[in-house]
């Protein structure tokens, strides 16, 4: 039987444009764009684990483009990091509206996200599942990311649940994949309309 809907939050329920963040951060400071063009490196996954800052991201990214002092700048650094969390802090109101109604019908709602703690300092409070959620499980927060099973346990312990009582979308295949290996029923996000069916689907 299954007892509870678990979502990612990064295009799933956030509406990101992550082109729109690489042109934001290029015209903000006046670098190529190539240079933010691929933000989800090693870099961005030590950021999401918890263990460097969005400002210490943003200063290896600038080094390995050959950006020496711009990498020193602190104030130019922070900047980078406010564009950034604030284009990820945009929600998707549907995809929220629907998560919070399944809620009400009696399923618990589950948070499994790879997610910086600079972002949950400044935006956490105002996204309603993170906060109606019966358990939120973000990567800063253990040091574990998506895809590794760890993560995925965790959420399943916090919500009291086991793996096969659990539906799980995430718009990244290697997290579904993940994710199916454990016996969570998962489906990769393209939507909510057809994530509405999938859900439909394992409930008989």
């Amino acid at each position: 039987m299954i007892k509870a809907l678990i979502l990612d939050y990064g295009n799933v329920i956030s509406l990101t444009n992550t082109g729109a963040i690489d042109a934001a951060l290029a015209a903000s400071v006046g670098l190529p764009p190539e240079v933010f063009n691929n933000l989800f490196t090693a870099h961005r996954q030590d950021f999401d684990r918890g263990v460097i800052s969005g400002e210490e991201m943003y200063s290896r990214i600038l080094k390995e483009h050959g950006y020496e002092k711009e990498a020193e700048d602190g104030a130019l650094l922070e900047k980078l990091v406010a564009i950034d969390l604030e284009h990820w802090s945009k929600i998707n109101t549907a995809v929220s509206d629907w998560a919070l109604a399944v809620q009400k019908q009696g399923f618990k709602l589950g948070i499994l996200s790879n997610m910086p703690y600079q972002f949950l300092e400044r935006y956490e409070t105002t996204i309603p599942p993170f906060t109606a959620a019966d358990y939120a499980c973000f990567s800063c927060r253990l040091h574990l990311i998506k895809p590794e099973y760890a993560i995925y346990r965790n959420c399943l312990d916090g919500l009291g649940i086991r793996a096969d009582e659990a539906v799980f979308f995430d718009d990244c295949q290697p997290n579904i994949t993940a994710a199916r290996e454990l016996g969570i029923h998962a489906f990769l996000w393209t939507g909510l309309e057809q994530a509405q069916k999938d859900w439909q689907s394992c409930l008989g």
